[in-house]
């Protein structure tokens, strides 16, 4: 019996991702870095900080990322007012999982600030037992931490954790952390391999807690 849910933010339970990338693109702009597509591809699941510093260190400057985050956080807040909602399904799965008493989580790669302008503008920012950014652990996605950090967190087992994904990093990081992984396919994640899911949906819709018990 699956004990606990652990959410991904971006793509599974919001559509924010190009508010993300536009956020991106005008803070890195102005400090002359202009993504290739091939960096692009990567950044999705990955932990904002990881992909700046990274995309810093290949270009030679001398820049810190964290700085550039924290830009790229207070635009995103500014971008995203009153353009987003929950993602079809959203609002009864979470409803089916509190009735049942499942343990839902949210382990997102973006910083606590981000995801809480998130979830406080679709109103569910209370409605997690408890949510993980990629400011709490040492390591992010593709490594298993953020998941067995939020396993920990929440009291369960990861053998009884089901993991709602849609980037490939995210997969990577709940089936090295125990888990069983839904991937849910996304126009914003640019041709992720979702290959190494359990099972790959179209949408949120199609699942429910009889839907994950089977898996």
């Amino acid at each position: 019996m699956i004990k606990a849910i652990l959410f991904d933010l971006d793509g599974v339970l919001v559509d924010s991702e190009k508010f993300s990338s536009e956020a991106s693109d005008r803070i890195l702009a102005e400090v002359g870095i202009v993504q290739t597509p091939a960096e692009k591809k990567l950044v999705f699941g990955r932990r904002t900080l990881d992909n700046y510093r990274a995309a810093i260190e290949a270009r030679g400057l001398d820049i810190d990322p964290a700085v550039l985050v924290e830009r790229k956080v207070k635009l995103f807040s500014k971008i995203i007012k009153g353009k987003l909602k929950p993602l079809p399904g959203v609002l009864r799965l979470l409803g089916e999982l509190k009735d049942n008493k499942v343990k839902v989580a949210v382990v997102s790669s973006s910083p606590l600030e981000r995801v809480n302008a998130s979830l406080e503008e679709v109103g569910l920012l209370l409605e997690f037992d408890l949510i993980v950014s990629g400011d709490c652990c040492r390591m992010g996605k593709p490594d298993p931490e953020p998941f067995l950090f939020a396993a920990s967190g929440l009291g369960v087992r990861p053998k009884d954790c089901v993991i709602v994904e849609d980037a490939e990093a995210g997969i990577l990081a709940g089936k090295a952390a125990g888990m069983k992984v839904v991937a849910v396919r996304s126009p914003n994640t640019h041709g992720q391999d979702l290959s190494g899911a359990d099972v790959v949906v179209d949408s949120v819709v199609e699942v429910n807690l009889s839907f994950l018990n089977r898996l």
